[in-house]
């Protein structure tokens, strides 16, 4: 697991650390910018010159350190500043000055023409060091300029603690922000290097150490917890050796429509490849009739139908005799829109009463009833529609979109790069996936996978957060195989079994 701190919690830690601990600001970013350094210096090994730009603040101070570290190494490096010397304060003045009298060359942007400074950026790693933790709003004057101006020039790009335009606990990247290769983050990791899309624009992420234990100066929880597929084993649930099919928890899967046949069917097989006991699939008859070939280890309910669709009247007498069968139901896979397929996801909706998982189409009847033990896997289209927020906003906002989902199904996955998953309370993330995972059909796979952890007897909030894990792990495990394109949903479905291994007790 990774920890996301935020930024108030920052400042507390380096207060905390000068206050209590008796480590003053000047070697707290004295520490930082040597260790960034140090990082910078191995990252680029063959670089001929570096170029930290430094901003008008602490992050400014630390970008000063790091530069003249970088000379004491013998690589060369240059200052650009937004300000001249004298015009810092706190820490960040002895920073400078202390550049400034070890002979670095610093020039001040303000002084400087485009010309010169492009000259200076295509020639050199940039260290972007303008805004850190503590800065606020877009960013402006030369500050932005210099962002500007980096867009796609140097030899490498680099930010200290977090990429200059980049919300650091939100993640939310404004009109005008900082590409990096590598992020160096001081202390502990924040928010913005796991959500999208500010942790896209990160690259690589490490942490440099400040002279202080984490553990010592840290005192607020962390804000967000990421998860990968080395996790993956300690949050599988126990199976014994004498386990039986029904020890795995049963799933039924309710969904389906003449045009989306297949939607229910990588559910249902999802849910089988991670581990389920009995996997049920109740959709319109029609649907049955081409599934059951394409999946013959499911059990197949076949419901009333009108022309491809769910027939609501008469569909709870060809369900409910199975349904008490079954310890868990996903909602949604395929299901359409259609007037009746509405009734029927709001009727189990408020009649369900074990875990279930709301997808798809069934979003929409679902989300005007409160399901404090559903789990709902919206992509940003989805969330749009529930938040009544254009789905640009909700890419913009994933963090507090989540949250806003969860209050309104129990557990919400927000889908897309660097899903997240949320109760409202406790908010994941899941560091695995990449493009392979947008195709057609791999939000179906998630539901079932989910699914299936919720049969196994997971709590909503662990079930969601192992099954996005398990399912990114999977199309990662394909991507470096076969690359990114050409990635089928029952690919990512069939890879699962790679990375999703019960545990015997």
């Amino acid at each position: 697991m990774k920890y996301y701190y935020g930024s108030e919690a920052v400042r507390a830690a380096d207060k905390k650390a000068a206050e209590a601990l008796c480590v003053s600001g000047e070697v707290l970013m004295e520490n930082a910018g040597r260790a960034a350094a140090e990082i910078i210096a191995a990252r680029y090994p063959d670089a001929g010159s570096f170029l930290a730009l430094c901003g008008p603040g602490n992050n400014g101070g630390d970008g000063f350190v790091a530069a003249r570290h970088l000379d004491v190494m013998g690589r060369k490096a240059e200052i650009i500043s937004v300000r001249n010397t004298s015009e810092y304060t706190g820490e960040a003045r002895f920073a400078a000055i202390a550049a400034e009298r070890c002979g670095i060359k610093i020039s001040v942007s303000r002084d400087m023409s485009d010309a010169a400074i492009r000259d200076a950026l295509e020639s050199s790693v940039v260290v972007d060091a303008l805004l850190g933790v503590g800065a606020s709003g877009e960013p402006r004057g030369e500050v932005k300029r210099l962002i500007e101006m980096s867009e796609g020039l140097g030899a490498g790009a680099v930010s200290l603690d977090i990429p200059s335009g980049v919300g650091p606990d939100t993640g939310e990247v404004g009109a005008v922000s900082f590409l990096a290769d590598l992020t160096v983050s001081f202390l502990a990791l924040k928010p913005a290097h796991a959500i999208a899309p500010g942790a896209l624009m990160c690259g690589e992420t490490v942490t440099a150490g400040i002279g202080v234990k984490p553990e010592l100066a840290l005192d607020a929880a962390p804000e967000l917890t990421g998860y990968d597929a080395s996790d993956i084993p300690a949050m599988f649930p126990r199976r014994g050796k004498n386990i039986h099919k029904g020890s795995r928890g049963s799933l039924l899967v309710v969904g389906g429509s003449s045009n989306f046949r297949g939607a229910p069917v990588l559910s249902s097989l999802a849910a089988l490849k991670a581990g389920c006991g009995p996997v049920a699939l109740a959709a319109p008859a029609s649907v049955i009739a081409s599934a059951a070939s394409l999946l013959p280890e499911a059990i197949f309910i076949p419901l009333p139908e009108d022309d491809g669709h769910v027939r609501f009247a008469g569909f709870e007498e060809a369900l409910f005799p199975f349904a008490d069968k079954f310890d868990t139901l996903v909602l949604g896979p395929g299901f359409g829109l259609s007037d009746d397929a509405m009734k029927v996801s709001r009727f189990l909706c408020g009649a369900w009463r074990k875990p279930m998982l709301v997808d798809a189409d069934a979003l929409k009847a679902g989300y005007e009833i409160r399901l404090d033990n559903a789990v709902a896997t919206p992509h940003a289209g989805e969330a749009s529609f529930i938040l009544g927020v254009p789905p640009a906003e909700v890419e913009k906002h994933r963090l507090r979109s989540c949250r806003k989902l969860a209050e309104k199904f129990g557990v919400a996955i927000l889908k897309g790069p660097r899903t997240l998953i949320s109760d409202g309370l406790k908010t994941n993330v899941a560091l695995e996936g990449g493009p392979e995972l947008a195709v057609p059909g791999s939000g179906d796979v998630l539901s079932g996978v989910v699914g299936a952890f919720l049969a196994a007897g997971l709590k909503p909030l662990d079930a969601a957060t192992l099954g996005a894990v398990v399912h990114g792990a999977a199309g990662e495990r394909l991507a470096a195989s076969r690359g990114v394109n050409g990635v089928l949903a029952r690919d990512i479905a069939g890879a699962m079994r790679e990375v999703a291994l019960f545990k015997e007790t």
